[in-house]
């Protein structure tokens, strides 16, 4: 009971991020792509990438709608979140020779910091969500 309390508001959040974050993408295709290219990232992975995100926030939505796949999505929430926020710190910490915009829809006006505050939140969501269900906590 108290783990459905805890699992459902997770993954509705992570659902609605990805939804959120993904559907855009198909829409404004040309857009993602141009913003990709202003990013630290290696030129070569930019149109791997402007197919690949979408497709893949997309799927997560599906695989966290099902609760045969859930724990898969809340596993591929905390990677991607993961993978965001160390991109994130690197220009926090000024790792990379240039610095981008924060071109994305959710945080295009919070500004870098804040941005990397809410990825390590929702970071740390993800992973409560799949240590509830891996080890099922507070069945």
């Amino acid at each position: 009971m108290i783990a459905t309390l805890i699992i459902y508001p997770i993954v509705t959040l992570f659902v609605l991020l990805w939804a959120y974050t993904s559907i855009p993408k198909f829409f404004k295709f040309k857009y993602f792509y141009e913003v990709l290219k202003s990013q630290a990232i290696p030129k070569w992975t930019v149109p791997i990438l402007t197919g690949l995100l979408p497709i893949l926030e997309l799927s997560v939505v599906f695989m966290l709608l099902f609760p045969s796949t859930r724990l898969m999505g809340l596993y591929f929430s905390f990677g991607l979140m993961l993978i965001f926020t160390i991109y994130v710190s690197g220009i926090i910490y000024q790792v990379y020779d240039s610095y981008p915009c924060p071109c994305g829809a959710m945080f295009r006006r919070i500004g870098w910091k804040k941005h990397f505050k809410v990825n390590i939140w929702l970071t740390g969501i993800a992973l409560l969500g799949i240590l509830v269900i891996e080890f099922n906590l507070f069945k």
